[in-house]
């Protein structure tokens, strides 16, 4: 099992959209709720957000590397896909 980083943003609709399905992930199943999860504040934390690349929230790195960055105009069920896939790699 590896560790996931995920960058998120205060008040970002896309982040919001991220979390919900996260969390509606771990009920659907329930081995994702081991999988240790860093959640990063970027406006919180910027000096260790500044060390990532990636441009957009929510993004998603296992392992150090960026396996999601979401997509401008990207659906609750294209964003919960890829919390899926991202999910599944962390259980690899």
């Amino acid at each position: 099992m590896k560790e996931i980083k995920a960058f998120l943003l205060t008040g970002c609709p896309y982040c919001r959209k991220g979390l919900t399905a996260y969390e509606e992930l771990c009920r659907e199943h329930p081995e994702y709720k081991n999988i240790p999860v860093e959640w990063i504040m970027e406006d919180k934390q910027p000096e260790l957000a500044d060390r990532y690349d990636y441009y957009r929230v929510p993004s998603l790195f296992v392992d150090e590397e960026k396996l999601y960055e979401c997509d401008p105009g990207q659906d609750y069920e294209q964003i919960r896909a890829n919390f899926d896939r991202v999910l599944q790699a962390a259980l690899q």
